[in-house]
Order: structure tokens, then C-alpha cells, then sequence
């Protein structure tokens, strides 16, 4: 089965430690597998088995192999002496040491509050405080797979249309979602390096909206209006400043601020016009669609 392909380099480790004298007091996750082979093959492509990958090393090595990064990416890390019992995040790394006394003696539960995150997600943590779904209490578990870690939906529109159906449906949602984006577009833009070690660079958790990511498809409405007041004040400051002696030389400067603020006004309400319209006609199209439903 695939849970022994693991077993050889894991009691490698194992005994390793012992032969430097360490405290062995972990199993790893092949002891586990042996009761839990869905939990463990489904763990076995998450980024928690792949936490002490090469890419990972290669950083760390770069950052002088501070312990402190050992705390997240390997099972049974001993702070006092920088040691750990096997690398990656496995099944003991959240459950805790295996009870001798396991199954039948002693029951190894997992909280399903955010603890168990937390420790190592500090900062998408911190972001989820300031969402609504910590406000409704919509926890790690709720929205992802214990084990595999990724969402319990496979498609991102169904897992947020669980609790959001009616979002989907309105005017804003529904005319970005006829250009092919998703909730997770707007609400978690990806971070441009994420994913250079599996599991960081997370996408954001406060699921804001914020005027950079309008900007990224909006640059024309968000920011080239602005730019109108700036050159309004250009052309004023050109005009009132009495100290120019080449009066000529600054009526041309003038004519040609006014110039580019004439064509930044044109194409600024080119922009709305067309917005406007196609808000309009998406608007009118996804009514029609509804009444056509409707009338079947």
C-alpha cells in the first residue's frame, strides 16, 4: 500500500535520533497509516508532507538554518535543543505523540477551533480576526479538508455559494462572473511569489476588497481620474507663477498641460460611458436569461 513507501525513511530518522541519544517519543505517520490509510494517503499530497521539501531547505539553508523555522516544518521539533523526530508536518505534528495506549486506552481528538492553526498560520490567523467569518465563526475546518487541506469544494464558486448564494446572483458578482472571475479573484488575490515554498505566500484571509485589486483590471476609472485634479493644478500653478521670464515659453508649457487634460477628460468619460453601457446591457441580459427560466 502507499503508506509503507514512507515507512523506510521514517524509521531512518527514528533511528537516527535514538543513535545521537535523543528521546524517540514519536511514531511518525506510517504507524498511523496502518489504522487511518484514507487519512494518510490523502495527507501523503498535501503541503504539510511536502513542509521540509528542497525548495524549503534551499531557504533555510540561506537564512542559516534558524531553528525557529524547524517549529513548522517538522514533526517533534525540540526547541531546547533545535532537534526533531522527522521532518514535514505529519499527523502527530497536530495530534500530538502517538498514545501508547492508542486507540482503544486513549483518544487523540483535534480541536476545531482555529488552535490548531494558528501556531504555525500566524498571520492568516491575524487576517481571519478581521474577516466575517470570524465574526460568524466560520472556522479553518469549515472551509478546508483536514488532511488534504484544500477546500471541501472542488469548485471555488460552489464552496463560497454554500453560504453566499444570493451574492452570486447580484448585479456586481454576476456581470465580473460573465468575464470568467471568481469570489477568490476579488476577495484573495493570489501574492505574486506564492507558492516558492508550498504553504506561504498565502492568499489573503480578511477577504476585503481593497482599490489595488479594482485597480488591476480598473487602472483607467481608478486612477486616470486623478490624474485630471493633478493637471488642473499644473495648469494653475503654470499660470499664477509671475516669475517666468519667457512669457511665450510658458504659454506653450500651458497650452500643452491643457492639451493632455483635455484628452485625459475625453478618455476618462469614454471610459464611464462604456462601463455604464456594459453594466447595462450585462444587467438586461441576465434578466432576460431570469425571465426566461421563469416562463419554462
Amino acid at each position: 500500500m502507499i503508506f509503507f513507501q514512507a515507512a523506510s525513511t521514517q524509521a531512518a530518522e527514528a533511528d537516527a535520533a535514538a543513535a545521537a541519544g535523543k528521546t524517540q517519543a514519536y511514531s511518525g505517520a506510517d504507524t498511523c497509516a496502518g489504522c487511518h490509510a484514507a487519512e494518510y494517503e490523502q495527507w501523503q499530497s498535501s503541503k504539510h508532507a511536502g513542509a521540509f521539501s528542497a525548495t524549503f531547505t534551499r531557504f533555510w539553508e540561506e537564512a542559516h538554518k534558524h531553528p525557529d523555522c524547524l517549529a513548522c516544518h517538522t514533526t517533534g521539533f525540540n526547541k531546547a535543543d533545535a532537534t526533531y523526530a522527522f521532518k514535514g508536518i505529519s499527523c502527530e505534528s497536530c495530534h500530538g505523540a502517538l498514545e501508547p495506549k492508542h486507540p482503544d486506552g486513549a483518544k487523540m481528538p483535534l480541536p476545531v477551533d482555529v488552535s490548531a492553526c494558528k501556531e504555525c498560520h500566524q498571520r492568516t490567523f491575524r487576517e481571519w480576526q478581521l474577516s466575517g467569518h470570524a465574526k460568524a465563526n466560520i472556522r479553518c475546518f469549515d472551509c478546508h479538508e483536514v488532511h488534504r487541506q484544500g477546500l471541501r469544494q472542488k469548485d471555488v464558486e460552489q464552496h463560497c455559494g454554500a453560504c453566499h448564494a444570493e451574492r452570486l446572483q447580484d448585479f456586481a458578482h454576476a456581470t465580473h462572473h460573465l468575464q470568467g472571475l471568481t469570489c477568490t479573484t476579488c476577495h484573495m488575490p493570489q501574492s505574486p511569489d506564492a507558492g516558492v515554498i508550498a504553504g506561504t505566500a498565502t492568499p489573503p484571509h480578511s477577504f476585503f476588497v481593497g482599490a489595488q485589486t479594482c485597480a488591476a483590471c480598473h487602472e483607467e476609472m481608478v486612477h486616470k481620474s486623478h490624474k485630471i485634479s493633478t493637471l488642473a493644478q499644473e495648469v494653475d500653478r503654470l499660470t499664477e507663477n509671475t516669475d517666468v521670464k519667457h512669457v511665450e515659453g510658458l504659454e506653450k508649457k500651458v497650452q500643452q498641460v491643457e492639451l493632455q487634460l483635455d484628452i485625459q477628460r475625453s478618455k476618462t468619460v469614454k471610459a464611464v460611458l462604456f462601463g455604464l453601457l456594459g453594466g447595462l446591457f450585462a444587467g438586461v441580459f441576465i434578466a432576460w436569461i431570469g425571465q426566461q427560466h421563469k416562463n419554462r
